[in-house]
């Protein structure tokens, strides 16, 4: 069964990903000069890990998986929707006349070994009418390590792997070696803020919280992400201070019985504290955006005890619960496609409520085609079972129909590598 508060939280972020898009895209254009929204859409995608985190280890636990099981079943989530967007973000791309990437730039997002051009290290650049797919190449190694790390020793294995993360963290500001290098370097330090998320649901029977408590949690992130530990943008010290922080909001989120030593809400203002007096002295942000994130987690708890006090708590967890059973199932397929749209509609309406209203329109048709037709169609085909008493000769026939174990994931990576070969005859970059 899904826990619908985390669903919630997965469609909120999608969302809030698309906003921030969408008013980014709205600020590039009139060239405005601020962006209050800023930060909000990487806020996003680090919530998008730390949950992605939390929910792997749940599936793991009530459901175990060996390694070739395990990543058969992320690469069948994950990539059939993935090309999709890659395959929309190039005829957008086209469509628009902006300039068409190189064919080794086509196949490094294929192979989910991308990142944002001029923000992060890369061995390739996302494309750039997609460029919030460089959250997919990362995701898929943390993958990779969690299926390595499965067998008798897994819990020592991710405390290696998290230490090992800690570690690495340094060499990421150093910035040392080839781009490759420094590519996975960076992803393995993110990958500390995904075992933020593992370990939550890891020690949930340790601690437990309130919902003052996990809504000063939640409201505090925003600060944290307006920090300037470094002069790196994508700074993962500064997001694991932010996983560390949203530990008590996720633990609520769970919603499984209290249990271990209670959490109080004076255990986070001690921190909080110090938090507001660097950001205050920091010159990034204008007073009024300071005080608004400043006063964010008071503010939320104070809806809280509204709510208390008019007696709708019911009304507002029916609420939480129906939009998060319905934005949680198109929250990845809402990811993967509203960047093109977005990014095809600012090319050609300029009304900015028009613009919303076309694009939302087409995002939310796009998401349900993706979630409705194209994943269930996918995974049906490679999980065919063979019939019974058929004979195990083999045959290529009989090869595009696995059962599903972990020769899969092998035939899904064969057809992953069959994919990016055939697009690279396609004459995008010869237009």
């Amino acid at each position: 069964m899904k826990k619908l508060y985390l669903e919630f939280i997965r469609g909120a972020a999608a969302i809030t990903v698309l906003v921030y898009h969408f008013l980014e895209l709205q600020t590039l254009r009139n060239h405005s000069k601020h962006f209050y929204f800023a930060n909000w859409g990487t806020d996003a995608v680090i919530i998008f890990f730390i949950l992605s985190g939390v929910v792997i280890n749940i599936s793991q636990t009530n459901n175990p998986k060996e390694k070739g099981q395990f990543l058969g079943n992320r690469l069948l989530r994950i990539y059939p929707q993935l090309v999709t967007g890659l395959i929309l973000g190039l005829a957008v791309l086209y469509v628009t006349q902006s300039e068409l990437p190189s064919v080794g730039t086509i196949a490094g997002n294929f192979l989910m070994i991308s990142a944002i051009k001029s923000y992060m290290i890369n061995i390739v650049p996302c494309i750039e009418s997609n460029s919030p797919l460089w959250s997919i190449s990362y995701e898929i190694v943390f993958y990779l390590l969690f299926a390595l790390s499965i067998g008798k020793y897994q819990k020592k294995a991710v405390v290696a792997w998290f230490i090992t993360a800690l570690c690495v963290m340094p060499l990421y500001y150093l910035q040392i070696g080839p781009d490759v290098l420094k590519h996975f370097v960076a992803v393995l330090a993110f990958s500390s803020i995904w075992l933020t998320g593992y370990y939550v649901y890891q020690f949930r029977n340790k601690f437990y919280v309130n919902k003052y408590t996990a809504l000063f949690s939640a409201g505090t992130l925003p600060l944290i992400s307006r920090m300037h530990i470094s002069s790196i943008y994508y700074d993962p010290a500064k997001y694991l201070l932010f996983a560390v922080f949203a530990i008590p909001f996720f633990r609520f989120c769970l919603q499984t019985r209290k249990q271990g030593k209670k959490i109080n809400l004076f255990y986070l203002i001690i921190p909080y504290l110090p938090v507001v007096y660097i950001v205050f002295n920091q010159p990034y942000l204008t007073f009024t955006s300071f005080a608004l994130y400043s006063i964010l987690p008071a503010v939320l708890m104070s809806i809280c005890f509204v709510v208390d006090i008019l007696k709708i708590k019911a009304v507002v967890i029916n609420f939480i619960n129906s939009t998060g059973n319905f934005l949680g199932k198109y929250s990845y397929s809402i990811y993967i496609c509203h960047y093109p749209v977005l990014f095809f509609f600012a090319a050609f309406v300029h009304n900015p409520v028009l613009n919303l209203l076309l694009s939302v329109a087409c995002i939310a048709l796009i998401a349900y085609g993706l979630e409705t037709y194209l994943q269930p169609a996918v995974v049906s085909y490679f999980r065919r079972p063979q019939a019974a008493g058929q004979s195990p000769v083999f045959s290529f026939r009989a090869w595009l129909k696995p059962a599903f174990e972990l020769a899969l994931v092998k035939r899904i990576i064969v057809s992953l590598m069959t994919t990016v070969v055939w697009l690279l005859l396609l004459p995008f970059h010869n237009r």
